[in-house]
């Protein structure tokens, strides 16, 4: 493994954690922000993270599967793969649910205290659940960073409004937008904190079957959050067309991607 991988895979995860900052900005610059382009972009997410997971993902771990384990056995060796990733996801969810409400109707019918403690217990939440997609991105990154690219960009797209209901309770409690800004940074710095701890403990025990088992877990963590987080939030955000528009949109992009690369 290339330290230029490893670099280009910190890189990237940071880039993805640093973008609930965004979030931040946008609740400190507007006061409506359009819910109809929210919809689309969980959409898109949603659609680029299922498309890659199964067009990309899941072939790539049966492929490698085939090459350094049993042939006839690759695809079932896959499968749990991809079960355990939605295992572990499903795990993680029930033990730490960070499901947000929409920051403006938390700012109406919430006193300034009970706002002040709500974004800070979004931001513990959504800090522990990003470690997991940190060590995801990280082990797909090492091995192809141009696979992990199209992730990055949904985990960007996803984590824009998870920072914006952390900084829109605590700002509107506290009047400070550099807290409000450094507790939705710190909350998305724990992706970079997910590659780290994957950096630790999965490189010096890399293998091919390893990888393999990898690429099969992130893509069933993908389809995860992709099904269990995106899709929902982008209902919430707008209308059903919207959000089935930027699925499918999403899908579309990556599919076209996919074949100007070849």
């Amino acid at each position: 493994m290339s330290n230029s991988n490893i670099l280009i895979a910190f890189c990237l995860t940071i880039l993805a954690g640093l973008s609930t900052g965004i979030g931040s900005w946008l609740i400190f610059l507007t006061r409506h922000t359009s819910r109809s382009f929210l919809s689309f972009s969980l959409g898109l997410a949603a659609g680029v993270l299922l498309f890659v997971s199964f067009v990309e993902l899941f072939p790539e771990s049966q492929q490698l599967f085939a090459h350094h384990a049993r042939q006839s056995s690759a695809l079932l060796l896959t499968v749990l793969s991809f079960l355990g990733g939605l295992f572990f996801m499903t795990v993680v969810d029930f033990l730490l649910p960070h499901h947000h409400n929409d920051a403006a109707s938390q700012m109406e019918t919430h006193t300034i205290g009970q706002l002040k403690r709500i974004g800070y217990m979004i931001a513990l939440a959504i800090t522990l659940h990003n470690i997991p997609e940190g060590i995801a991105v990280f082990s797909v990154s090492i091995s192809n960073y141009r696979l992990a690219l199209p992730i990055i960009l949904a985990i960007i797209i996803h984590n824009i409004p998870l920072g914006m209901s952390i900084s829109a309770p605590i700002y509107h409690a506290t009047g400070k937008k550099g807290n409000a800004l450094v507790v939705s940074l710190l909350s998305g710095l724990a992706t970079p904190f997910g590659a780290l701890l994957a950096w630790l403990f999965l490189l010096p025990y890399w293998t091919p079957i390893l990888e393999a088992v990898i690429f099969g877990a992130v893509a069933g963590t993908m389809v995860y959050v992709a099904i269990n987080e995106l899709i929902p939030s982008a209902e919430q955000y707008g209308k059903h067309s919207l959000s089935r528009a930027g699925v499918l949109t999403g899908m579309g992009l990556m599919a076209l991607a996919i074949l100007i690369l070849e």
